[in-house]
């Protein structure tokens, strides 16, 4: 079967498995800020009707100043993208025939921008007896290697595995000395909280962090992201970018969002009560599940054998799950679930303890 290689996208799923879509779904395998963008954004929306009218700033000036102000850095260290996907796609030339490492299971795109970019790829394999941390020894031999380079998620994307700050920051030293780089993808970093991103690092040569703010947000559908690195590698790296790469409208919502600070804790608080009402029901009912810090989790079955079974039977409920087919070392023997609101979380716990019964 040929499945959709991300979520988010449950028609197509339901289509590709040739499963008549119920009425009523809800969309676990998407995995933002489920109450929906701020409320202050609807607020504004119609008076910027007018501003896509015009142009928008190239340089996005305006949201670059409060990202940097957001994370102390300069400007000139900022760059914003239609999302971080572009911005992975972009950066990713500077490595054309040389070998990107990837740390697996990890997001999907990964892979796709290296071989896009003509570049090789390296892989590394955790999994649950090694509670899904890497081998350390491994990627520092790797790293060891000048010109190379590693992607990182963290949160990891799909177990929602934190790395130490410690532990990265190590890595980065050995990348410093033999003029590697480190890639951290931070997308979901926030939902941990900002106290472990490595941004106050990004004056190094060999860090280049990628971040999204379509998860926290919700607003996905205007594709807004942004790279933080230093000032000669975003001078570089800008300019394989198009002029207007981020809309009017993505620029005006990305400044809005970020004028309350406070709506980013509420966020957190939120997750990791729902995440945890989640996660303790499940293991009530025999369940394996990721010791995530982010938004979202894996789960398996008691018997992992039926992790397919699981996933057909809430699909026909109406209830979509991630799968991991195209996870690397999970090759859908999990389920990735996002955190939605409570009484979603409610339903599919209802579900999953109607079939386990």
């Amino acid at each position: 079967m040929t499945l959709p290689s991300h979520g988010a996208n449950p028609l197509r799923l339901y289509e590709s498995l040739n499963l008549s879509a119920p009425e009523d779904i809800i969309d676990f395998s998407e995995n933002s800020m489920p109450a929906g963008p701020p409320a202050h954004l609807k607020e504004q929306w119609d008076q910027w009707y007018n501003a896509i009218s015009s142009y928008p700033d190239p340089e996005g000036r305006g949201l670059k100043k409060q990202i940097a102000k957001k994370h102390q850095v300069k400007e000139s260290q900022v760059l914003l993208g239609n999302g971080a996907s572009e911005l992975m796609m972009t950066a990713l030339r500077s490595f054309q025939g040389k070998t990107v490492g990837v740390i697996h299971p990890a997001f999907s795109e990964y892979e796709r921008v290296i071989q896009a970019n003509g570049a090789m790829v390296h892989h590394f394999y955790t999994n649950e007896s090694m509670s899904f941390q890497p081998d350390e020894d491994e990627i520092h031999s790797f790293l060891s290697k000048p010109d190379c380079a590693l992607f990182i998620c963290n949160p990891n994307n799909p177990t929602g595995i934190l790395l130490k700050k410690e532990t990265i920051l190590s890595w980065l030293k050995t990348a410093e000395k033999s003029g590697s780089t480190l890639l951290l993808d931070e997308a979901f970093i926030d939902m941990a909280g900002e106290h472990y991103s490595l941004a106050d690092h990004t004056g190094s040569p060999s860090l280049i962090i990628f971040r999204s703010m379509t998860k926290m947000y919700s607003i996905a559908g205007l594709r807004l992201g942004y790279l933080l690195s230093n000032e000669q590698t975003v001078k570089e790296i800008s300019q394989w970018l198009p002029h207007w790469n981020v809309n009017q409208l993505a620029l005006l919502a990305g400044e809005t969002v970020l004028q309350e600070p406070s709506y980013t804790e509420k966020v957190c608080s939120f997750t990791q009560k729902e995440r945890s009402r989640f996660t303790d029901a499940l293991r009530d009912l025999g369940f394996k599940i990721s010791d995530s810090a982010a938004n979202y989790v894996c789960i398996q079955p008691p018997d992992p054998q039926q992790t397919e079974e699981l996933w057909r039977f809430l699909l026909r409920e109406g209830l979509v799950l991630r799968h991991t087919y195209n996870y690397r070392g999970l090759d859908g023997s999990w389920l990735r679930v996002g955190i939605k609101l409570p009484e979603q979380n409610k339903k599919l716990i209802e579900a999953i303890t109607l079939w386990v019964q």
